[in-house]
């Protein structure tokens, strides 16, 4: 039984430090102006309208799927068990 355990139990920490490190690896292109948004923004400059810089901005992309949301969810209940068994393993040291 202990050779069985002892390899998923690797693996669930070894992907469970694979998901969190990559949950905020995100590629951020949002601060980039487009040619468009650089033109439409001289436009609005020459005719004297306000301006509100979010207005020039790319939208943000989402880039998730079904195995991110599922990697998301075991990456999160990992994270519970794991801090549930830290905090109980303090716990009895403290006593």
């Amino acid at each position: 039984m202990k050779k069985l355990v002892k390899p998923c139990f690797f693996i669930l920490i070894v992907l469970f430090v694979i998901i969190f490190l990559n949950r905020n690896n995100e590629y951020v292109n949002a601060n980039v102006l487009s040619e468009e948004s650089i033109i439409r923004f001289e436009e609005d400059l020459k005719k004297g309208k306000e301006i509100i810089p979010s207005n020039y901005l790319n939208p943000k992309k989402d880039y998730e799927n079904k195995a991110n949301k599922i990697g998301m969810k075991c990456s999160n209940l990992i994270e519970k068990a794991v801090n549930k068994v830290l905090q109980r393993l303090l716990e009895s040291i403290d006593n």
